[in-house]
């Protein structure tokens, strides 16, 4: 029980560490930018008294899209800069003087999101800016048009290449200096289509009028497409003149009346032919074209899914279409007729059906846990008296929980043995490959695996390890164990590095934050530091109040082992403060054998209140 709490306590921390880094700004800007521009974040911050080095930096740029997922753009850490979106770039000059403003150059859609900037420099400064995406659309007209006397004329509005989604088309007939609003009458027709998503993340959108002849006054009017949209400043408008012309008056020949007699027999044979084809599917009509059931390639478990069977060839309301979920062996499509009723589960109920005019797609979702692995499905279309059948298998994944590589020492010695040790943990299904190579794929051929072993949730696990003697030239180089299982995306492999460094890794300390963040007077807070990314696991953790040693209130975690093979822990101190602790000095102080020297950092209890009882 006090594992968990002090587990509880880690994950608070850690939100609090997360939502908290330091100086902040009070507000969000906001940007609006136009696709294929270039737009510059900005984000400033005071520079210290001396002058900072380039390699003292530390500079993060991140993106929550529209999507609400979390990405790196952009990073400075140990005097590199790391690129994670082509195209942009933060002043390295400018960086030292206090602007980490980033340029993002050939804006896309999909670059829409909140940006944030964090500088540590040791002192933390974050600035966030909104930058709201946008494209103009293009707007594609004929400017001249003629219908012929007596019949219809359509004339298409052609709108692409515009975000947000949100467009309005509305169409205007002018004649003379009088304009009224198409549509509406019996002389003109308005269809517009559902916008198209493109796949660069625009939109497009097509929208018709239908005019008859006897529309158009006086021999011309002017016929106006109208766009709104918020790239526009007012309405954008596009014109045709659409004209009356006189039917053609034809003049035969003797080859022409002899060319449209052949033609007029050859339509006839045709008739009765198309006629005849007509009446037999009148009577006898074909049946409809019913798809496989399709899924998704990577199903997991606990995961909801869709399976789709789609339909072709019927009117929405001649279907009736039931989904079963199999729950006896039917390894042969052939005996679904024979599968016992007991032995199907009748899903219909949650299954929906989507209909565009043509085709009709049943939609059956499904959340699956390993134990229901293998799962069988069955769908059923009934149509005009005949029943359709389609089955799938669904297998699903879960992808490893637990990905690293561990060694033995800690810190490796020249001509001793060093023993890496692969872990890959709660995977399935059991099947699954470990490689290991050296640096630039040089293949590691004495390798000895242990497992794969089953848990009581069927979930999988599985060791992997080399041995060997190091010597010299081993100093910095990289052994890479590749993982291969069917729960992963493209490339299907998963790399877990491990860098031989033989000094050891000093650890990267944080700063202090209390719990409240606002301590109140004669209440209890905690003051906690995150100590991150060290090797070998042995810390000393020291804290002081106003120079003097504190031991009562302290708990430090044991050192965890993270994925990248390095340690991490935290570090509390709980007390209650009363008024002789007003402005006490709290200093945490750092020893790891990595360092050259300890690391201390400071903490000025503020100003403190009295809880409000009103």
């Amino acid at each position: 029980m006090e594992q968990l709490h002090n587990m509880k306590t880690i994950i608070r921390v850690m939100a609090v560490v997360l939502h908290c880094g330091g100086s902040s700004a009070d507000t969000t800007k906001k940007l609006s930018v136009l696709v294929g521009t270039e737009v510059t974040f900005s984000c400033l911050f005071d520079k210290v008294t001396q002058q900072v080095e380039w390699s003292a930096l530390t500079v993060e740029w991140n993106v929550v899209d529209k999507h609400a997922q979390k990405s790196v753009v952009y990073t400075v850490e140990d005097g590199r800069a790391h690129v994670n979106r082509g195209g942009s770039v933060v002043d390295k000059m400018r960086l030292l003087q206090g602007d980490a403003s980033l340029r993002l150059r050939n804006v896309t859609v999909g670059d829409e999101g909140l940006y944030t900037c964090r500088i540590i420099t040791p002192v933390v400064y974050t600035e966030t800016t909104s930058m709201e995406v946008l494209a103009q659309p293009s707007v594609m007209l004929p400017e001249k048009a003629a219908v012929t006397e007596g019949e219809e004329k359509t004339l298409q509005c052609d709108i692409t290449g515009f975000y947000p989604k949100k467009l309005t088309v509305t169409w205007h007939i002018q004649n003379g200096s009088h304009i009224v609003h198409a549509g509406t009458g019996h002389l003109s027709r308005v269809c517009t289509e559902m916008a198209i998503h493109n796949a660069d993340g625009t939109y497009s959108i097509r929208s018709g009028i239908t005019l008859h002849s006897s529309a158009v006054k006086d021999g011309a009017i002017l016929i106006i497409c109208q766009v709104e949209h918020q790239t526009f400043n007012r309405m954008y408008n596009r014109s045709v003149t659409l004209t009356v012309q006189a039917p053609s008056q034809p003049h035969y020949s003797a080859a022409t009346l002899i060319a449209v007699t052949s033609v007029i027999i050859l339509l006839l044979v045709i008739s009765v032919i198309g006629g005849t084809f007509l009446l037999y599917r009148y009577f006898c009509k074909a049946p409809p074209s019913v798809s496989e059931i399709s899924q998704p390639s990577i199903i997991y478990a606990q995961v909801p899914f869709n399976l789709k069977c789609t339909i072709q060839g019927a009117l929405q309301r001649e279907l009736e279409v039931k989904w079963f979920q199999l729950r006896g062996n039917t390894d042969s499509p052939a005996l679904l007729d024979s599968v016992p009723l007991m032995l199907k589960e009748d899903l219909s109920e949650q299954a929906s059906l989507q209909s565009d005019g043509r085709h009709h797609t049943s939609v059956l979702t499904v959340c699956l846990t390993v134990a229901d692995d293998p799962t069988d499905y069955l769908c059923v279309v009934q149509c005009r008296g005949k029943s359709f059948r389609r089955e799938t298998a669904v297998r699903v994944k879960v992808e490893p929980s637990f990905l690293q590589i561990s060694s033995i020492p800690q810190i490796p010695k020249v001509e001793r043995l060093l023993v890496l040790c692969c872990r890959v943990e709660n995977f399935y299904p059991q099947h699954i490959e470990l490689e290991w190579s050296r640096n630039d794929g040089e293949k590691v051929c004495t390798v000895t695996h242990f497992g794969p072993f089953s848990d009581h949730n069927r979930l999988y696990s599985m060791w992997s390890k080399i041995e060997l003697v190091m010597a010299r030239e081993d100093e910095r180089a990289v052994y890479t164990c590749r993982v291969y299982h069917s729960s992963f995306s493209a490339p299907g492999y998963k790399d877990v590095l491990y860098h031989i460094n033989t000094q050891g890794t000093p650890p990267n300390v944080m700063f202090i934050d209390c719990e409240p963040l606002c301590p109140l007077l004669n209440e209890a807070c905690t003051l906690h530091l995150c100590i991150k990314d060290f090797c070998p696991e042995d810390v000393s953790v020291t804290w002081t109040k106003d120079g003097e040693t504190i031991c009562s209130g302290v708990f430090n975690t044991p050192p965890s082992l993270n994925i990248n093979g390095l340690y991490s822990m935290f570090s509390f101190l709980k007390l209650t403060p009363d008024n002789d602790n007003q402005g006490s000095k709290f200093m945490c102080t750092v020893v790891h054998s990595a360092q050259k020297e300890p690391e201390e950092r400071l903490y000025t209890l503020p100003h403190l209140y009295l809880t409000d009882t009103s």
